[in-house]
């Protein structure tokens, strides 16, 4: 048995639709869009979920895309994080790279969001870093 951790959610419109989990096991909890939307192919467009909520101190939600959009339709998102101190309404962009415009109705699966624990991090400022293997390699230091 998991802990469960309460997410408190405000419909701040009267259209929005509460998240839930599709199934009991899911790590993500699915988002709703509140409205119809037309995503041009190559463009974007905003949807305001209707939605603020009251996340406990120590965590996130973070906005994921679902893989379905995506894989089959070419539809992502911005990647967001929600943190446990906003209390606005919640905002997803949506990006069509799929080859056909994309119909959003109302609701429609969107997004996803995953609550995370998020440590707290103290930042320290230093004029050396321990050695490490990677060094400062990157951008495809790693070849192929």
């Amino acid at each position: 048995m998991h802990q469960e951790i309460e997410l408190k959610f405000k419909k701040i419109s009267s259209q929005a639709i509460l998240p839930r989990f599709a199934y009991q096991e899911d790590a993500c909890f699915d988002l709703f869009s509140p409205e119809e939307a037309v995503i041009p192919i190559g463009g974007s467009t905003i949807i305001d979920l209707g939605l603020s909520s009251e996340i406990p101190t120590g965590y996130e939600v973070m906005l994921r895309p679902r893989s379905g959009m995506g894989i089959r339709n070419g539809i992502i998102i911005h990647l967001g994080t929600i943190d446990s101190g906003y209390r606005g309404n919640w905002l997803v962009r949506l990006f069509n790279l799929g080859n056909v415009e994309y119909r959003i109705q109302r609701g429609d699966r969107i997004c996803q969001g995953a609550l995370r624990q998020v440590p707290r991090v103290r930042i320290v400022e230093t004029d050396t870093l321990s050695p490490s293997s990677r060094g400062s390699g990157g951008l495809g230091s790693t070849g192929r």
